[in-house]
């Protein structure tokens, strides 16, 4: 079995995906110009998540001032139509992603949802919170990064922890579509699949796990935030699952910030997962394939 503090382990990451999580915060295109007020924000592929996110600040889809498109590819031509849309309802319509129409350069990467989230924040007025972002990022980066010894490391313990392991995500409704992002994230970088609850996730939890009731051997709750909705799914789950995983708590204030921080975690988690399984944790050829095919 590889050992996550030998440096032979890291020759699998041949797309260098650990150098890339290791330089991420503050990572991000910056602004060129000012954007007038008010904003909106769409996104698709993998700008869904950040559009998700910002809907926190910025309500609106399409605005009468500035939207910014987070065109992430996989549109399966809705972009076009999609463009139409806002330049017929907004002044001034931004669009970031990694192609040719796109005037903010965004490429195509697991890490990017990043990227789209604090050029936006940037873009409209909201650098105070992107700095909160980065911040969080920073700490978990202490604790995270490869030089990190296993013992001292959250992230490649969870890893183990994970290791033939299927799990699901159990999300506070503190952050909202968390869950699939990060089933999202695991699959892409981790290579492994997971299971994120639909928005009725206790009726979910109840039935869906019936049949296996005290036979759950491969799957493991890892849990995310703390209210009564995660509290009466743990009740439930306690005899469907074979452990339960409760992350600690970020260094950061907020919700956003919190939940960027949690998904930068699970990033290396999934990286290191990757790694034990020996798979390089980048794209591959693939996913190209299924990105020019899906534009």
């Amino acid at each position: 079995m590889p050992d996550l503090d030998r440096l032979e382990t890291y020759r699998t990451d041949q797309s260098k995906l650990g150098q890339a999580l290791s330089q991420l915060p503050a990572t991000f295109p910056r602004p060129q110009e000012a954007y007038a007020a008010p904003f909106g924000v769409v996104g698709f592929g993998e700008g869904w998540w950040p559009a998700e996110l910002l809907a926190q600040r910025i309500p609106a889809t399409l605005a009468q001032g500035t939207t910014f498109v987070l065109a992430g590819g996989f549109g399966l031509g809705r972009l076009q139509g999609l463009i139409t849309a806002a330049r017929e309802a907004s002044s001034r319509v931004v669009i970031a992603g990694p192609g040719e129409e796109a005037e903010i350069k965004v490429d195509f990467h697991p890490l990017s949802p990043y990227r789209y989230l604090r050029f936006v924040l940037e873009a409209s007025g909201e650098s105070a919170l992107g700095s909160e972002i980065d911040a969080a990022l920073m700490a978990e980066r202490e604790r995270a990064e490869p030089k990190v010894a296993t013992p001292e490391n959250p992230a490649k313990l969870l890893a183990w922890t994970l290791l033939e392991r299927t799990p699901i995500w159990v999300v506070s409704e503190r952050y909202p579509m968390l869950a699939p992002a990060l089933q999202q994230l695991f699959a892409r970088i981790g290579k492994s699949l997971s299971i994120a609850p639909p928005p009725s996730a206790l009726e979910f939890f109840i039935s869906a796990l019936e049949a296996r009731h005290e036979q759950g051997d491969p799957l493991l709750a890892v849990v995310i935030g703390e209210d009564e909705a995660t509290e009466l799914a743990l009740e439930v789950l306690e005899t469907r699952v074979a452990g339960i995983e409760r992350l600690a708590p970020p260094k950061a204030r907020g919700a956003i910030p919190e939940a960027v921080a949690y998904w930068y975690r699970m990033a290396w988690v999934s990286y290191y997962l990757a790694l034990l399984y020996g798979a390089d944790p980048g794209d591959h050829e693939v996913m190209a394939r299924l990105r020019e095919a899906a534009q």
